[in-house]
């Protein structure tokens, strides 16, 4: 509703104007009504107007007065005169001050109808542009302030001050801090655009409130929809950690009045906008360790995660021997594995840059066990199967050793549902036999063939394609998985162990282990000690 003041002396006249349109339909409310030019000022001071309907001759002020008033402390009012016949020069002198019409009296309702009709079009317009020009003034300030956080950016100080005073930002040289905040599983929770952009208002005017006490601030919408806020640092030191209190206080108010979490990642303190880039990375580097350290929570930069120093990620021969165990379809085995290397990665705290080079590792595995299969990737992982896209959007360890877990659970369940033919129950069969009489230091090929009543030849061939590796080579395998379990129990000999997985001879057995392995039992126990 567009508000319409009217200003005359007299009662009657004022009385026909409210009842002469049906003000309500049209979209206009009759807000105020002045007797004189006075009266009318002192209204306005009050409440603003959208439109005034002005008589000219009137005590006290009349209304040329009034409208040059107006037009100099409020511009933003449109000004209509009402007038009689013999004032049309005043009616032409008004015109000449910024009155945007005026109305001959008598006028007829049409007449009234369509000035205010024109005066609407006229604010609407003027309401659309002012609102085009915030946008793209505010586009424009987002633009300059993405630059800003960028290592390319070149403006000395002077320059970028200068700069932010022209999108109304008050700014000074110091010490500045960024800091880095993203809404916790956002494209998860919110699948629309328009909701996720609402969060982000929402989260944008608690952070305004929670930062309102450390004085001179900049809130905008940084690359790859996060939040970013660059704080003045008064009465620090540089590359120095501020108080976090407003951030911490940011994080309990989101989840306890918007009933979701955000985590933020902040930067040292860096001298002049020319340091702004600087800390940006390093807010960004805080704000990435979630990954590891988990979401709902403040990341200062120095909350430095465990080198890895000179250790290998995690045990090298893992990948192979979850490769035998998917060769072996054995997916509680499996998951046991899986779930030593995800604890291991937990406890060392590694950098996301390791997991992520561990994940692929894993991924691998499943790759190369389908590759030795001859089954093609996509029949088990879809078409549009990108791992390393896939994990890279995944926003916490935990998430990617559940989707890794998936994985490989879908790797069994496809490898059980393909082996369902006769060569596949001739190759479990004979597996069944060797993983029952391993131990026997004569078990041979005849023999397994005999037991599941077919000759040697053809079982070779049945369970090299089945299997992906011949015979010896799984009976080696299995044998030295025994082994290994073996010596990882304390008080084992050498020898009983040897005997137990189908070695008469404890040096030839030794000689073996390390030839599969690439390191000998006693080295092996070593390094678990």
């Amino acid at each position: 509703m567009q508000k319409v003041m009217i200003v005359d002396d007299e009662v009657i006249f004022r009385d026909y104007l409210k009842t002469v349109l049906d003000w309500e339909t049209l979209g206009f409310v009759i807000s105020q009504e002045a007797k004189h030019g006075q009266e009318a000022l002192e209204m306005v001071a009050l409440e603003q107007p959208d439109i005034a309907l002005v008589d000219i001759t009137m005590p006290f002020m009349d209304g040329l007065e009034l409208a040059e008033r107006l037009r100099a402390q409020y511009p933003e009012i449109s000004i209509v005169l009402i007038t009689g016949h013999n004032e049309f020069e005043y009616a032409r002198k008004a015109l000449k001050l910024g009155v945007e019409d005026y109305i001959l009296k008598p006028f007829s309702k049409d007449e009234l109808l369509l000035t205010l009709v024109k005066l609407r079009q006229q604010h609407q317009k003027a309401q659309e542009e002012k609102v085009t020009l915030r946008e793209n003034t505010e586009l424009m300030k987002e633009s300059f302030l993405s630059q800003l956080i960028s290592r390319e950016y070149a403006l000395t100080e002077s320059e970028t001050i200068k700069r932010l005073q022209q999108f109304g930002v008050h700014a000074e040289s110091g010490l500045y801090v960024a800091a880095c905040i993203e809404i916790d599983h956002m494209d998860r929770k919110w699948s629309k655009a328009s909701d996720r952009l609402l969060m982000k208002y929402a989260v944008t005017n608690v952070l305004n409130e929670a930062l309102e006490e450390s004085g001179n601030y900049l809130i905008f919408n940084g690359p790859e929809g996060r939040i970013v806020a660059l704080a003045r640092h008064q009465g620090g030191l540089a590359d120095e950690i501020p108080t976090l209190e407003g951030y911490k206080k940011l994080c309990f108010l989101i989840k306890k009045y918007l009933k979701f979490t955000i985590t933020v990642g902040v930067g040292r303190s860096k001298d002049g906008f020319k340091g702004v880039a600087s800390s940006y990375l390093e807010a960004l580097e805080a704000l990435q360790n979630k990954f590891v350290l988990g979401n709902d929570r403040v990341i200062a930069y120095g909350e430095q995660l465990p080198s890895s120093g000179n250790q290998p990620f995690y045990p090298t021969e893992v990948n192979e021997e979850l490769l035998v165990l998917l060769r072996l379809n054995s997916w509680e085995a499996i998951e046991r594995k899986l779930g030593d290397v995800f604890q291991t990665i937990r406890e060392r705290r590694l950098p996301i840059d390791y997991i992520y080079v561990i994940c692929m590792g894993l991924v691998s595995v499943n790759l190369s066990y389908f590759e030795e299969s001859g089954h093609p990737v996509e029949d088990c992982f879809g078409d549009q199967f990108f791992p390393y896209n896939e994990i890279r959007k995944l926003e916490s360890a935990e998430l990617t050793f559940d989707w890794l877990k998936e994985l490989f659970r879908k790797a069994v369940t496809y490898n059980s549902k393909h082996r369902n033919t006769r060569s596949s129950q001739i190759a479990k069969a004979a597996k069944a036999y060797m993983e029952h009489h391993y131990a026997d230091p004569a078990l041979q090929l005849d023999q397994i063939a005999s037991h599941v009543f077919i000759n040697a030849s053809y079982l070779r061939a049945v369970f090299k394609k089945e299997i992906g590796i011949t015979v010896s080579d799984y009976l080696t395998q299995y044998r030295m998985q025994q082994a290994k379990e073996l010596l990882s129990r304390n008080n084992v000999r050498l020898t009983d162990i040897a005997e137990k997985v189908g070695y008469n001879d404890s040096g030839y057995f030794s000689k073996s282990f390390k030839k599969f392995y690439g390191y000998s039992p006693s080295e092996y126990e070593k390094s678990r000690h």
